[in-house]
């Protein structure tokens, strides 16, 4: 018997909720003060579910999964939810926060009260998309926002997810007043970025244009570009066109070294950067002349 024969379909909207760097905060703060810090975002995110009717599925460690009757009840709750984190103490000289990912659609409920389906992987795919402090949703939810709160999101980029033939259309919700908000170019201007970008490990050669979907690196044999260094993660980063750029998003534990010809390297710790003219990357140390680095080589079109 399928789950759909055992459980019941509905619509809704899906979110996840994940406390942002708490790897680091484990290594900085100790385990005891990290759980407990932990322990509060979650205790404060449940409240702030619970107050725009959301349920919450579970929690797995640092993570958050709750289920919403509407989608201005998962986007506000959201808004609460990074407000109420933002507030609460540093601990170890680490300010507190949370990205958050929501989609609307339809959902299969378990007896046993948990939710499964394309509307969920969605929103977990679009949690892994957001930065810290962010909330990412979709237009297909954004669609479905009243007139009062579709105002506070605004348009990014649309983005390929495996499995679907069409690009997701990605949004994000403004939670903050008087935030410096990176302009984006409107998605439907069909904006093309300069020239391809090309990615190489070992045999392994990936070529990117504007219309590229996005790559996956790290250890993990789902990855786009497999890499066997232990260092690693099994999910190390993504580089994805966006806005006329490509973007390199660090998902690692230990970071990602970005290392650009004529420029002092830098470590990217759960951020993000436009990759430039010609470099390397690399996971547990600077790029040397080993093989475990992957090279990068932007061709614009002015060359």
């Amino acid at each position: 018997m399928d789950r759909q024969a055992q459980g019941d379909v509905s619509l809704g909207a899906v979110m996840f909720a994940d406390v942002s760097g708490s790897t680091r905060l484990y290594e900085l703060a100790g385990d005891a003060a990290a759980l407990t810090a932990i322990g509060r975002c979650i205790a404060v995110m449940t409240a702030c579910a619970g107050a725009w009717q959301g349920q919450v599925v579970k929690t797995i460690g640092d993570e958050l999964m709750a289920m919403f009757p509407s989608a201005d009840k998962a986007l506000l709750a959201a808004i609460d939810m990074q407000l109420a984190v933002a507030e609460l103490a540093p601990v170890s000289g680490v300010g507190m926060s949370v990205h958050i990912g929501l989609h609307h659609g339809p959902v299969l409920r378990e007896g046993s009260g948990d939710v499964f389906g394309d509307t969920v992987n969605l929103a977990a795919r679009l949690t892994s998309l957001a930065s810290r402090g962010q909330i990412i949703t979709s237009k297909e939810t954004v669609r479905q926002l009243s007139a009062s709160v579709q105002p506070r999101t605004r348009s990014l980029y649309p983005i390929r997810v495996r499995g679907r033939d069409q690009p997701v259309e990605l949004f994000e919700a403004i939670w903050r007043e008087g935030t410096d908000l990176t302009l984006v170019v409107d998605s439907g201007q069909n904006i093309v970025a300069s020239g391809f970008l090309t990615l190489r490990y070992r045999d392994t050669l990936v070529e990117m244009t504007a219309e590229s979907a996005p790559v996956t690196v790290g250890r993990d044999g789902s990855m786009t570009i497999v890499v066997t260094d232990r260092r690693a993660s099994r999910f190390q980063a993504i580089v994805e066109p966006r806005a006329g750029r490509y973007m390199l998003v660090d998902r690692s534990s230990n970071g990602t070294h970005v290392c650009v010809d004529g420029e002092a390297p830098f470590i990217l710790r759960r951020d993000e950067v436009p990759l430039r003219r010609h470099g390397w990357l690399t996971f547990g140390e600077a790029a040397g002349a080993g093989d475990e680095r992957v090279e990068f080589f932007l061709q614009t079109d002015q060359e």
